[in-house]
C-alpha cells in the first residue's frame, strides 16, 4: 500500500472520526497518532492540528517505532542552545526554520515511513515519505518528543485490534 494512492474523500472521513493518541506526561503538546482502518498510521501536532497530518503505512510505522526503540534516532549532541518549548515553537522565524531544514541530515528509518531532522534550538522535525506539492513538514519541542518516543517504547501507541487481548488457551498437560 502507498499513502500517496489513498482518496481523497475516504481519507477525510477517516480523520474526521479518527481517535488520536498521545503519551503526553500531562500537557496537551504532544505529537498525536491515529491508526486508519486500512493500513495507514497518522501523525499530527495537537498545537497545530489543521495541518495535514504525515500519512505511513503500518510497515513504515513499525520500523520508525524499531528505530526509536533501538536508540537509532538520538539527538546529536550541541544543538541545543537556546531551545524552543512546545508552546513557543510556532514563533520560530519562518525564514531561519526554512533555512534550517534546507540544510537538515534526515534520519530515513525505511520506505513508507517518517524521516527525523535534529534542528537547532531543540527542535525536531518529521517529515513523510510523500515529496512535492503538498508534502510538509510537523516540528516538535524537546518536551513532545521525548513523551511520543517514551510513548513509542512503552507500547502506548497500537492499533485498536492489538489491545483486544484473545481468551487464553486451554493448557494441556504434557505427560
Amino acid at each position: 500500500m502507498n499513502t500517496t494512492d489513498l482518496d481523497a474523500a475516504w481519507l477525510d472521513s477517516e480523520l474526521a472520526e479518527a481517535e488520536w493518541q498521545t503519551a503526553s506526561s500531562g500537557g496537551t503538546n504532544c505529537v498525536e497518532v491515529t491508526f486508519l482502518r486500512n493500513g495507514t498510521v497518522a501523525f499530527r501536532d495537537s498545537l497545530n492540528p489543521e495541518q495535514p497530518p504525515l500519512l505511513i503505512t503500518d510497515e513504515g510505522y513499525s520500523a520508525f517505532a524499531v528505530a526509536i526503540i533501538r536508540g537509532v534516532l538520538r539527538r546529536p549532541a550541541g544543538l541545543d542552545a537556546d531551545p524552543v518549548t512546545a508552546t513557543t515553537k510556532n514563533n520560530v522565524a519562518p525564514g531561519w526554520l526554512a533555512a534550517q531544514l534546507g540544510d537538515a541530515r534526515w534520519h530515513f528509518t525505511g520506505p513508507e515511513s517518517i524521516e527525523v531532522a535534529f534542528l537547532p534550538r531543540d527542535i525536531t522535525a518529521f517529515r513523510g515519505p510523500k515529496r512535492g506539492p503538498g508534502s510538509h513538514v510537523l516540528i516538535f519541542a524537546s518536551s513532545e518528543i521525548g513523551d511520543f518516543c517514551e510513548g513509542v517504547r512503552c507500547g502506548s501507541f497500537r492499533r485498536r485490534e492489538d489491545l483486544t487481548l484473545s481468551p487464553p488457551s486451554p493448557l494441556e498437560l504434557v505427560h
